[in-house]
């Protein structure tokens, strides 16, 4: 995967600055002892299990308590939230459901070290701060469950490329460091649910997409995107719809 991406000054500054980080000194040996296998095993018929078997991640989180505490809104524990589902996945063998991944986070020493723990401190934290013990942790909820959807959204996403004929490849690091969801060969896929507070067609918000953090690196890569319209269903996956995925299997092939 690095060499894949780190062949350039500013991709390798990327991560050394990651490596380098006093605060990654036990993600760094987790995450690049990481092999990708599981998800290359998976067919359709299990992940749309998943998402018919998994608990509702956000459980009966109202979005306003979800959205009211901003130190939990915008928290990022040591390890990314990439890392720790992927890392699941590899440990159990299986896609987990919701509630599988809260056993693990909760049961698995890993598991503890990467969410369990933190998510218990930052929730301590804010309550010693004033906020209402039941809203932190219902925010700390909206902020996990909407990192597992968009984990299953993108999963979803490449078992389906792959059926489809394209051979893409994921990595944890690769989205991490270079919102990087998927590749094959010198292509890059991003994918996304249209809102203007992080990116939105060509208005860019706070997250970097991959074609800015990879201009510079050579030789130069192809990149391709799916956008999705925000969800209207609530407690259900928000998936690209089979057009959106053959257009982008062709686009990719």
């Amino acid at each position: 995967m690095l060499l894949q991406f780190c062949t350039s000054p500013g991709t390798r500054q990327v991560y050394d600055t990651w490596r380098e980080d006093p605060r990654r000194k036990e993600v760094v040996p987790a995450v690049m002892h990481h092999r990708a296998r599981t998800v290359y095993e998976l067919t359709m018929k299990d992940v749309q299990d998943v998402c018919r078997q998994t608990e509702h991640a956000l459980g009966e989180v109202r979005r306003s308590d979800g959205e009211a505490v901003s130190p939990i809104v915008n928290w990022h524990p040591d390890f990314a939230f990439t890392h720790m589902f992927h890392i699941c996945m590899e440990r159990g063998g299986y896609l987990p459901t919701y509630q599988c991944f809260r056993s693990f986070t909760e049961e698995d020493e890993l598991g503890q070290k990467m969410l369990g723990t933190p998510a218990r401190q930052k929730v301590r934290e804010v309550v010693e701060n004033g906020v209402p013990e039941s809203l932190a942790r219902s925010a700390m909820r909206w902020r996990v469950g909407n990192a597992y959807y968009s984990f299953l959204r993108e999963t979803y996403t490449v078992v389906a490329l792959r059926e489809l004929g394209v051979d893409v490849r994921v990595h944890p690091l690769a989205d991490a460091l270079f919102r990087v969801d998927a590749w094959t060969g010198r292509k890059v896929l991003s994918l996304r649910v249209g809102n203007k507070k992080f990116r939105e067609g060509d208005h860019v918000g706070r997250k970097i997409p991959a074609e800015r953090w990879l201009a510079d690196v050579t030789p130069p890569m192809e990149f391709a995107e799916i956008e999705l319209r925000p969800a209207t269903v609530f407690g259900t996956v928000h998936v690209p719809s089979r057009d959106q995925l053959r257009a982008t299997a062709s686009q990719l092939l």
